[in-house]
């Protein structure tokens, strides 16, 4: 009796949602539809002009209904590339591998129609800017940052870091069906942190390492210009950061520039 009670229930749940369903449906033009087959049932789906759908089994023993797409969406982005800097001769050489640039952006877009949409972002990145000079050894002075080339030893690694929180704001124009997206805009960020590390091998052989944990006279602020370039699933991004990396009189003039992908 109760088997054939909760039985009873289900099918006029099911009913009461097929036809529900149906009501949701009627009058709405179909601009796509496709059979297909899965879980061993047959499958039709329908997507309507207001952006809702509807999949349906076979004899409409499961029936779902999709909701309209939000203009308003979130979402959380992880940048994955490199940086380096456009240098002048008294800047040492970057070395592009290794010297990654790590970004974590919380995103926000707002749609203002098919082609168009506004990106603002809050997030924090972290620059690791890696030398070609592994005996080069940056160190902060009194007036200045200063790269001394090591002798107590053979260097492995030598590179300086520096962490920011940003704001960005990417207009984005994209295709109708979101396959293509471009979008350009402007980014600040306010500097966290920054040191220094060295890592090298004595007349031992042994391993050492050594860390600057002053800041490195990176500037407090930054700001630039952001692009970013989408090819179906796969988004690129390049930063080019229009004021300098270091403080004024404290370091050689460079611009840090860095490139890769959102995942």
């Amino acid at each position: 009796m109760k088997r054939l009670f909760l039985t009873f229930t289900m099918t006029m749940i099911c009913i009461g949602v097929i036809m529900a369903q149906e009501q949701d449906t009627v009058g709405k033009e179909v601009v796509k539809s496709r059979d297909f087959r899965m879980f061993g049932e047959e499958w039709h789906y329908e997507k309507y002009e207001d952006k809702t759908w509807s999949l349906t089994t076979e004899g409409g023993a499961i029936d779902m209904e999709g909701k309209k797409k939000r203009r308003h969406e979130r979402s959380l982005n992880l940048d994955l590339g490199i940086n380096t800097w456009l240098e002048n001769d008294a800047a040492p050489q970057v070395k592009p591998w290794g010297s990654w640039m790590v970004g974590i952006n919380y995103q926000h877009q707002y749609k203002l129609g098919k082609n168009f949409s506004l990106n603002p972002a809050i997030g924090v990145n972290w620059f690791n800017f890696k030398f070609e000079d592994r005996n080069l050894i940056a160190q902060r002075g009194a007036d200045g940052i200063l790269f001394e080339q090591f002798e107590d030893g053979e260097g492995t690694k030598s590179k300086i870091t520096s962490s920011y929180v940003n704001l960005s704001f990417i207009p984005t124009f994209h295709t109708a069906n979101g396959k293509f997206r471009f979008g350009v805009g402007p980014y600040a960020g306010y500097r966290l942190g920054g040191r220094g590390k060295f890592v090298f091998e004595d007349e031992s052989g042994s391993r050492n390492k050594t860390f600057d944990r002053n800041n490195m006279f990176a500037n407090n602020y930054r700001y630039g210009a952001r692009l970013a370039l989408g090819v179906g699933g796969t988004d690129f991004f390049f930063n080019y950061d229009l004021n300098e990396y270091f403080q004024k009189d404290k370091g050689p003039r460079v611009n840090a520039i860095s490139f890769g992908i959102i995942l």
